[in-house]
């Protein structure tokens, strides 16, 4: 017999005195007419007295002195109506005596929705009044909370041993918030209520994904914290694979902020040194599961683990996409060199383009052409893409309605599904443009 699978949690409330606690288990659990009376009130919580008598196998007296004992403890009421003519007395349940006699139920109760989600709320709030009481810090129990919560959905996650997408990327908590202007230094404004959610392109991408009916793995890093779990959690619900996700608790999950205005947004990210912020070491690269996608797509990875990945999918004839954030760019194009040799595709979106410029000139293609045979997939203004796909051929120019300076969920998402069906980079883009027209708005 596994003990384990036949022990089933209970939550049962008693008095914080020692001799009152002592008192409560010898004449309200040890009695020997406990589990006959608390078994007998019905699914509306009350059993009529004559009942109790007529029913159980022992005396009017022990009946009744059991029940004062319960008034006493504050787990019933008694009260008297009027059936079939005649008075009656009854004894009710109270909202703490319904733990109780559900402890005494002889299976798991009907009701054990309902019954969890009250003794839930009245657990926590009694430990948030024992925190204060004793001058705790009483937010600690809902982290708590948080954490266990999003470890048990993890438990039953879904595990793709085959995906046919596998994302590398980081992982954030948004904060969005709309003003109209922003203040000046000094000044303040009223400002939309902010609006907190998890989320990262990455992210966004293997939601997705997922959500198409796509077995996708996505390979994160996130602080062990309610950010996190609640991130993790949204994952989790929505069918990705989050099984390779490194949870740190040295670490904070990272934070973003979102500034949308008249003109345009501003995203503010936090980094440091207690952020986490992508999977930090080839150790944690989960390599079984690379060799079987039909892609592997790169986002905010550091550098030495993204040349590892990129080595290893190359090696084994997985298709590999990048997607290069400005931080890296920043670092000089010389470091990035190694990964770009390995890659087959580099997405670089409009705000990256212009980092590009800054450091090789007004033209970074023949530059980069020169580093890596990958097809460039550029957005060199905000409503236009030009595709290169070597050095010979003349690039795909592509004008678009839609303005932005980032490169869409929706645009890399049909160009994943392009790619993973083992469409050329040139025909993978035609159907992101596609798709992305046919998911968002026209300006």
């Amino acid at each position: 017999m596994d003990l384990e699978e036949n022990f089933w949690p209970y939550v049962l409330f008693m008095p914080e005195d020692f001799e009152e606690k002592l008192q409560f288990i010898r004449t309200v659990l040890a009695a020997k007419v406990a589990s006959g009376v608390l078994s007998s009130f019905n699914d509306d919580g009350r059993v009529l007295q004559r009942d109790l008598v007529r029913t159980l196998p022992f005396s009017n007296k022990s009946i009744l002195a059991y029940l004062k004992i319960l008034r006493e403890f504050g787990l019933v009421t008694t009260a008297s109506s009027v059936v079939g003519g005649k008075r009656v007395v009854y004894h009710e349940l109270t909202k703490k005596g319904w733990g109780l006699a559900r402890l005494f139920s002889p299976g798991l109760p009907s009701d054990i929705g309902e019954l969890t989600a009250s003794l839930l709320e009245d657990y926590l709030s009694s430990l948030v009044s024992l925190y204060r009481k004793r001058g705790l810090d009483s937010s600690v129990i809902f982290d708590v909370f948080a954490r266990t919560r999003a470890r048990a959905i993890l438990q039953g996650s879904q595990v793709h041993e085959k995906p046919e997408y596998v994302l590398f990327g980081a992982t954030a908590y948004f904060t969005k918030i709309y003003c109209a202007e922003l203040p000046p230094t000094g000044g303040e404004m009223g400002c939309s209520v902010p609006f907190r959610e998890p989320g990262g392109s990455t992210a966004e991408i293997a939601l997705s994904l997922a959500d198409s009916g796509f077995p996708v793995a996505f390979v994160s890093s996130v602080g062990n914290d309610q950010d996190g779990w609640s991130a993790i959690s949204s994952l989790v619900n929505r069918n990705v694979d989050v099984s390779h996700f490194l949870v740190e608790d040295d670490k904070h999950t990272n934070e973003t902020i979102i500034v949308d205005e008249e003109e345009g947004s501003r995203t503010l990210v936090g980094i440091g040194d207690i952020s986490a912020l992508s999977i930090t070491s080839p150790s944690q690269v989960p390599w079984s599961i690379i060799t079987s996608a039909k892609v592997v797509y790169l986002g905010e990875v550091f550098l030495e683990v993204a040349i590892s990945i990129a080595a290893y999918a190359k090696a084994n004839g997985v298709p590999i996409v990048y997607r290069c954030s400005p931080h890296f760019w920043k670092r000089g194009i010389h470091e990035i060199e190694p990964l770009l040799r390995q890659i087959d595709v580099l997405v670089v979106s409009e705000r990256e383009w212009q980092e590009l410029k800054n450091q090789l000139g007004s033209n970074p293609i023949p530059v980069l052409q020169d580093l890596t045979d990958a097809a460039l997939v550029v957005m060199q203004d905000r409503h236009a893409f030009r595709v290169y796909i070597d050095n010979e051929s003349k690039p795909i120019w592509h004008v678009r309605e839609y303005s932005t300076d980032d490169i869409t969920s929706w645009f890399m998402i049909g160009f994943l599904q392009s790619v993973a069906a083992g469409a050329q980079p040139s025909e993978a883009f035609e159907a992101a443009m596609k798709y992305e027209q046919k998911h968002l708005p026209k300006n």
